[in-house]
């Protein structure tokens, strides 16, 4: 990883509660965001910048857009350990994207990634939002660890009537 201190930007373990599955037990399709904003913004505050702080100096970094892969089943009580890496950057945007993998036999389960823009905005009276550069501690921070491919559509590739198995 060429000198690169930290593999991913941030790691947790956790245990697949009822919260996230549905009622035959099986990993409902949100939680992989929920998971993706508890590491992306438990991140930002441990890097020094938690989201409130942003929001009341009037910038932020919304999500833009979001996609998920489900690679493997997960069901209740599972344990999984959950990765965050920077998947791409550019000069307003970068991409997190999360991943999942059980820890009974190391099988990525889910992937997760968020579109980012960093903005400024007026204030929660006035709505303007405007795209601006990455500051340096973000772009910093970001590029310290080796870009993942985010998550795309797997849609394309799947038949209209394609059976589940």
């Amino acid at each position: 990883m060429d000198g690169r201190a930290a593999e991913y930007l941030a790691t947790a373990r956790r245990r697949v509660a009822m919260g996230d599955v549905d009622a035959a037990g099986i990993l409902y399709f949100a939680a992989p965001y929920r998971w993706l904003e508890e590491l992306f913004t438990g991140w930002l505050k441990d890097a020094g910048h938690p989201v409130s702080a942003m929001l009341r100096s009037q910038v932020a970094c919304p999500c833009v857009a979001s996609a998920a892969t489900y690679l493997a089943p997960l069901s209740l009580d599972d344990e999984i350990t959950l990765t965050l890496q920077p998947s791409s950057i550019g000069t307003t945007s970068f991409a997190v994207t999360a991943e999942a993998r059980r820890v009974d036999d190391g099988a990525v389960a889910v992937r997760a990634t968020g579109w980012h823009v960093w903005a400024a905005f007026d204030g929660p009276d006035h709505p303007n939002i405007s795209p601006q550069v990455l500051p340096g501690w973000l772009q910093s921070e970001l590029t310290s660890i080796e870009l993942t491919q985010p998550c795309i559509s797997e849609r394309s590739r799947v038949s209209p009537d394609a059976q589940l198995t």
